[in-house]
This record gives structure tokens, sequence and C-alpha cells, in this order.
């Protein structure tokens, strides 16, 4: 009998792409299932055109965090009956919204104190942080089903009509697919990540005087304001803003026809990496070991010297000439040597 499969994917990007090497054998370890994935509407693009996955239920913004979200969940998934559940994200309401919405076998890593919550509860690989996540969801599918499945890195499958719209979007901006350009993602939500605006400036200025290369800024529509002012302080002929103008398939196009990728350990950069694009991580309060974007040419900027590196901490607790010193000790010549190493080979 054919199994009806559930997957709750994580909420953010990077994480959702870490987690495709799962989803897409899950096929394999229960020969004959559906998969249906339960995602943010915001990452459902991601999804769609895989042939691993057989349907998809989004999650509105309002209902993806809280008691709100676990009742929302109920309802959206008690009909339909599912057998098996993965819950990718280690939170409580995560896994109570499978148990309140009768997913018959759930499945997750002990977090978060919801291990009465799950059916099959397994322990994380200790010590923490010493897998990379994207292996972690691997081995919880592994684990679970008792399968020797053979782990294939994060990729992200385009199709012509993906390329074609990002081609399409490049040419409004009167840049061609053959042009030499590097995508720049300048900005990163938590503040102990951020490498600041004059150093992207200048890094910008000398890729463009340089290395010959045109711009293109990747973000999200709260980054707009600031890749305009970027874009100004820099060069507004080279420099093109698309932050909030792409979906995320025609972002993730653009990346695959770039020369490079630069920016921090975010959901652009395993965006980037998922397509093949050569990629410049700037890694500080992130941890590589386990969150690193899986690239096959990357060059990956970090001060391991650091007695506080890899604190995973949104804000630096540290003060006077040690605050943010894992971002400020990253020099523009440092990030614009590994962008010309990359472009050499």
């Amino acid at each position: 009998m054919s199994q009806n499969i559930i997957i709750r994917t994580p909420n953010h990007l990077g994480d959702c792409l870490m987690a495709i090497p799962m989803i897409n054998n899950v096929g394999e370890a229960y020969p004959g299932g559906t998969v249906t994935l339960l995602t943010p509407s915001h990452l459902a693009d991601l999804f769609r055109p895989n042939p691993a996955v057989d349907g998809i239920i989004e999650i509105p913004p309002e209902y993806q965090h809280g008691l709100i979200a676990v009742v929302k969940i109920k309802d959206m998934i008690s009909s339909l009956e599912f057998d098996i559940g993965y819950i990718l994200p280690p939170s409580f309401g995560a896994a109570a919204g499978f148990k309140l919405g009768s997913v018959k076998e759930r499945i997750g890593y002990i977090a978060d104190g919801r291990r009465l919550l799950l059916t099959k509860a397994l322990p994380l690989v200790e010590p923490l942080n010493s897998v990379h996540r994207s292996e972690l969801y691997y081995d919880l599918l592994r684990r679970s089903t008792k399968s020797d499945l053979e782990y294939v890195k994060p990729k992200l499958f385009l199709n012509d009509d993906d390329i074609n719209s990002g081609i399409k979007l490049l040419d409004g901006f009167n840049i061609k697919a053959t042009d030499r350009f590097a995508c720049v993602a300048f900005k990163a939500v938590a503040e102990s990540r951020r490498w600041g605006m004059d150093n992207y400036t200048e890094l910008i200025k000398g890729l463009i005087s340089k290395l010959k290369l045109k711009i293109i800024l990747i973000g999200s529509s709260s980054d707009q304001e600031d890749g305009d002012l970027l874009a100004e302080r820099t060069s507004t002929k080279e420099v093109i803003n698309l932050t909030g103008k792409t979906t995320l398939r025609e972002a993730a196009a653009i990346l695959s026809l770039s020369q490079v990728f630069v920016g921090n350990d975010s959901g652009p950069a395993h965006l980037a990496a998922a397509v093949g694009a050569r990629v410049v991580v700037l890694s500080g309060a992130d941890d590589p070991k386990s969150t690193t974007p899986i690239a096959t040419v990357k060059r990956l900027i970090y001060l391991e010297n650091l007695e506080c590196i890899s604190c995973v901490k949104n804000k630096c607790p540290l003060k006077n000439d040690q605050f943010m010193q894992c971002m400020k000790g990253i020099s523009v010549e440092m990030v614009f040597d590994a962008v010309k190493e990359l472009l050499d080979k």
C-alpha cells in the first residue's frame, strides 16, 4: 500500500535549499509513496517544478509561528490523512501541528521539549553543530528508515522557462546573459553578520574598475532602499539593484549566469551554490561547519583565529575594539583577492 507522506520544510531559504537532498530522496525510501510539502508561501516556488514532489501546501506568512500557526496547520492537513510526517524545523509548534493534524507517524529530532509529540524521536548528533545541516536533514530520513541512501549535495535544477525569465529580466536593464557580471548580496538579517555598506562600496568599485565586472545586487524587498544607496555610491551605470525585483527562480537563474557571487552565509549564498555559481562567502558569527553553502567552487573568508568566532549570536555582545571583529577584520583586499582568484581559475 502506498504511503501518504508530508514534510514540514524549514522557514528560511538557506535551510530549505539544504533540505533538498532529503526531500529528493523520500520517494526512494518510500517507493510508491506520495510526497507533499508543507512550506512557507514565499518559498513554494523553490519546489514547484521538482519531480520528487507531488503536492505543495503553502503556509501564509501570518501562520508560520506561534499558537495560531499550530491551529492553522491542523486545519490545513487534518483532512488529508497523512501516514508519515517529517518535521524539519526543530520547534515545538511544528511538531504540535502534525500531532493535532492527525499525522500518524511523526518523525523529527529531539528539540524544544517536543519529544512526546513525536512517534519517532531521534537524538541530534553530538556534539551539536558538528554535522552540516544539510546532512543532518538527510540523516533524519536515512536513520528513520534504516536505509543506506547516498547523500548528494544540494542542487536546484532550472528549466528553460527559468533561464529565459532571468535573461529577459536582465535585458530590461541592458545586461546580456553573456556579459561578465557578479552578483552581490550585501545585506544580512542578523546584525552580527553585516560587513557594512562602506566595505561593499569599495569592493564593488574595485570589481568594476579592475576586473571589468558589472554588478547585480540581489536581496529581498526590505533591501531595496540600501541597494539604491549602494548603487548611487558606486556606479549607477554598472550597478543594477534587483533587490526585491525577482522571483526566487529568476534570482536563481541570474545567479547561474553570473561569473561569481559575493556575500554572507545567507539564503542568496545557498541559492548561488545550488545552481553551480562560484561563491565567495564572508563568515563570522555563523558556523561554517553546520551552515556554509555547499558550493563546487568556493572561497570561505573566515577569521578562525578569533576566540569568539562562530558565536552564532545575532548581535555581537563584545565592546570597544572587539565589537564585530569577525566582520571588521575582513578587509576589502581579502574579498577582492578571493574573487580574482576564482575568476582567474
